[in-house]
């Protein structure tokens, strides 16, 4: 348990971390608060350097405590824009505290589950090393750190990573999550013409919106992927993943509400996890303002997202993409990231589970993996095989990424005591 002086030092420092803007998509204050948190982890006793990585930089942190492992704490340090502005209960970067909950944007996402690691560190005393990986990019998609990792994936080899939180789900129950759904993301291009003509002449001349529609059909026909080898390297699911499956127990009734969408395709939430997916982010193509405008555009385009599951490498979907189009779209790359998934018995799980049932005297609720991406495909290129994403401040009802983010401190006194008792569980069972 926190003392009464401990929790006043956390909270004084995570609010003081929330009163410092850092909006990756702008710029917004990205340097002055890695400067803060260099200087806050340099306090701490941590070895901290400020890194460039060709975009916003890393903070990162290294301690030898003497030991044989070595975790990696990966988190980030930007957050997503405020708007609307008009919409949030107290100024996003204020830090207001009201009947034991902070207002801020960043509270949840990701700043609450970063400083509550660095405060269990400095309560830590055993022989586990530490390296402390903070971005500052992660809210616009990550951009530079694959790039950073593998040109220094030396000074960031370790046995174990922990990313950022899962936090807590409806129930209160904290959520491990043992991997991620791979992406790849791309833009399709379609052009019949160097300007927009008349529509008389569609006789004559073709429409790209027709191409791009006839070219997402024979990719995706609202069952299945077409794509060549789509569904070859697929990982079969273990028995390990389906017993953690079978103990998924979430209302597909309660995710419909929370989505807000009026019906679901398959009541088979467990789907989610298991189901690589091709999704239509957003089109846009010719006249779509008030009234009519009679013409044949001159482009059509499509964004588009694939999520992945373990074993799907998105490279070879990339390949098998160009192929299938061939010369018909340009095509525009976005993102790619690999799909990750760590073995529920590995010891990271274990001292996460343990650790958790401890703290909040509850049952966790592991995932096999997440339904969506975060960069932990980076990692799992350095050769670390115990990738885990685990204790979180935020619930469903914390708004990330949306006005009046918002954190119980309860729970962020709680995730202290987790990360805690996590590090000293991990070190037990390396012994």
């Amino acid at each position: 348990m926190l003392s009464q002086e401990e929790k006043q030092y956390a909270l004084k420092k995570y609010i003081e971390f929330l009163q410092h803007p850092s909006v990756s998509a702008t710029g917004e204050g990205i340097r002055d608060t890695a400067s803060w948190l260099k200087d806050f982890m340099t306090e701490l006793g941590i070895d901290s350097t400020i890194e460039d990585t060709g975009g916003h930089p890393v903070v990162l942190g290294k301690v030898n405590n003497g030991g044989d492992k070595t975790l990696l704490v990966y988190n980030h340090y930007d957050v997503q824009p405020v708007d609307p502005l008009n919409e949030w209960k107290y100024p996003p970067f204020s830090a207001t505290i009201e009947n034991n909950v902070v207002y801020a944007r960043g509270a949840s996402d990701n700043k609450g589950v970063l400083i509550a690691r660095l405060i269990a560190f400095s309560k830590y005393k055993g022989n586990l090393n530490f390296k402390f990986l903070f971005e500052g990019e992660e809210e616009i998609g990550s951009v530079h750190l694959s790039e950073y990792v593998e040109k220094h994936k030396e000074k960031l080899n370790a046995d174990a990573v922990i990313m950022e939180g899962a936090g807590l789900d409806a129930k209160g129950r904290p959520m491990i999550i043992l991997g991620v759904k791979g992406l790849l993301y791309v833009q399709l291009t379609v052009r019949t013409g160097d300007r927009d003509v008349h529509s008389s002449n569609a006789p004559i001349v073709f429409n790209p919106v027709w191409e791009l529609i006839k070219i997402l059909n024979s990719i995706y026909d609202g069952e299945k992927v077409k794509l060549k080898g789509f569904y070859d390297d697929i990982e079969p699911i273990n028995a390990e993943i389906k017993e953690l499956l079978e103990k998924y127990d979430v209302d597909p009734e309660d995710i419909r509400k929370s989505l807000g969408v009026f019906k679901l395709k398959t009541s088979d939430i467990k789907s989610l996890f298991t189901v690589p997916t091709c999704n239509i982010d957003g089109i846009i193509s010719g006249y779509t303002g008030k009234g009519s405008k009679t013409i044949v555009p001159s482009y059509a385009m499509v964004k588009m997202d694939f999520r992945l599951v373990p074993n799907q490498d998105p490279k070879k979907i990339l390949s098998s993409l160009i192929d299938h189009i061939k010369d018909k779209a340009q095509i525009e790359v976005m993102g790619m990231e690999k799909p990750v998934r760590t073995s529920p018995n590995s010891n990271v799980v274990k001292a996460m589970i343990n650790s958790a049932k401890r703290v909040y005297l509850n049952d966790p609720v592991i995932i096999p993996n997440s339904a969506g991406t975060q960069p932990m495909g980076v990692f799992a290129d350095l050769g670390i095989k115990e990738i885990v994403s685990a204790i979180g401040v935020g619930t469903p009802s914390s708004n990330a990424h949306a006005p009046n983010e918002n954190v119980n401190l309860e729970n962020f006194y709680k995730a202290i005591e987790h990360a805690y008792e996590f590090y000293n569980e991990y070190e037990k069972l390396n012994k």
